[in-house]
């Protein structure tokens, strides 16, 4: 019989959970809900922690956070790349930093206490999703959004698009013991998804790291050991063309399909296409005379401006879309910067002198330029360690879970972050590491529901 107390922690529960969902609508907004539901009932709920064993070691989440945290935080105080007179970016800051620690820490305990963790989470997160996604759809139709980009109490339209994908990718893990009808309901979620980034935020870098997650979850179909342990080929199809259908029917509905954002990219990329093609041609061609270069004032990297022949500005030649142009000259200029000190890069707020004082922006929207050109390929590589958390928590579960839940959080994270510095922004640090505190969870409650 349960007492009101287990109704209490039952409740807490059930509401830590759904945290973890309406934060893609509500953003940093959630966080009055995981105060209650994640941090208060923690010293209350410490007995559940006692005689709990542990399949997985907690060094294997422990020791790629802190290795990559200790750097972040060494060189945020010892090399910033900054003058002392040099204004000082928002972000990344010693309370963004220590705010990550804390929702481990919160992820990792609250998440270690909901009884039956794996149990709770296949049975309710597919339908919290769902209602989320009722949500969006009452926010579009009602034309609660800007223009035709929903994202809700949200600062950014990616939010939705890429916490929406990442759980749906997640609740796939154990596939293999899923009933028909759960199987179903998860095919119908992934062609929400499609949906959700497509249609109702028009997040093309998220829309992108779809495609990839649905290439790479195909070609596991070709290796037979994986053929009842992850979705099949009509399971992907059927996910795939109607998400598309959807998105399709409500941009009609709506006037604000995916159409023209995604014809500018697919347009942008013929541009580059022939005029890489050009070159080439004007390369190999003997009679060619190359023309006489301009001289422009560019960003020196030790802080002053020269005169250095550079070409006409590229951005503009291949795209006439803003956010693709300045995407584009954000790279180029980050490239450059990158091979002045490819090993330890500039320093930790660099990116405040070569980005934010140039285009404005506190990032150059491509996270491994972001940390080639503040860390060099040293940050590079710690920051692709600590993006692969979840194949590292995950041992002890077969072969196909691991890799379902590392494609479809570290790999659909790497795939989206080609586009969009997610690491070095706020939410997205925080989200990433209150979700790697429940992930490790997962895989303990999952083992050991196992061996029930």
């Amino acid at each position: 019989m349960k007492t009101h107390i287990d109704r209490l922690w039952q409740t807490s529960d059930f509401l830590f959970l759904t945290g973890l969902v309406v934060a893609l609508f509500l953003g940093s907004k959630v966080t009055p809900l995981l105060v209650v539901a994640g941090v208060l009932p923690i010293p209350f709920l410490l007995h559940a922690l006692k005689n709990g064993h542990f399949h997985v070691s907690i060094w294997r989440l422990l020791a790629p956070f802190s290795i990559y945290f200790a750097y972040c935080l060494f060189v945020l105080f010892f090399f910033t790349g900054l003058e002392a007179s040099d204004p000082r970016p928002v972000n990344p800051s010693l309370e963004s930093y220590s705010v990550a620690i804390a929702m481990l820490i919160v992820g990792l305990l609250r998440s270690l206490q909901i009884r039956n963790l794996a149990s709770q989470f296949r049975k309710l997160m597919p339908w919290l999703l769902v209602a989320c996604f009722a949500v969006l759809s009452y926010m579009m139709f009602a034309g609660i959004r800007d223009a035709c980009r929903v994202r809700g109490l949200a600062p950014w339209p990616f939010i939705p698009a890429l916490l929406f994908s990442t759980l749906t990718f997640i609740c796939l893990v154990g596939w293999e013991k899923l009933a028909e009808r759960e199987r179903w309901l998860r095919v119908g979620l992934l062609a929400l998804s499609i949906v959700v980034s497509t249609t109702y935020t028009g997040s093309r870098g998220v829309a992108v790291a779809q495609v990839g997650i649905f290439g790479v979850l195909m070609l596991l179909r070709l290796i037979p050991s994986f053929r009842t342990s992850t979705p099949r080929l009509y399971h992907l199809a059927t996910a795939a063309i109607a998400g598309t259908v959807v998105s399709v029917l409500i941009g009609l509905a709506t006037d604000c399909g995916p159409a023209s954002r995604f014809y500018s990219t697919i347009e942008t990329l013929g541009r580059m296409t022939s005029q890489l093609t050009a070159a080439d041609e004007e390369t190999n061609s003997p009679t060619q005379v190359a023309p006489a270069p301009e001289t422009v004032q560019v960003l020196d990297y030790s802080g002053s401006a020269v005169a250095t022949p550079q070409q006409p500005n590229k951005p503009t030649e291949v795209t006439n879309d803003a956010s693709i142009g300045l995407r584009l000259a954000m790279w180029e200029t980050s490239i450059a910067a990158i091979k002045h000190s490819p090993v330890f890069g500039h320093g930790s707020l660099y990116l405040q002198k070569l980005i934010h004082a140039t285009y404005g922006f506190e990032h150059n929207h491509n996270q491994y330029l972001s940390w080639l050109v503040t860390g060099g390929v040293l940050q590079l590589t710690l920051g692709l360690i600590f993006l692969a958390i979840p194949w590292f928590i995950s041992k002890g579960l077969s072969t196909s879970d691991r890799i379902l839940l590392t494609t479809g959080v570290s790999l659909f994270w790497a795939l989206a972050m080609i586009f969009d510095s997610f690491l070095s922004l706020k939410f997205y640090t925080h989200y990433f590491c209150l979700l790697c505190g429940v992930l490790y969870s997962l895989s303990n409650s999952m083992q050991e529901s196992a061996k029930i």
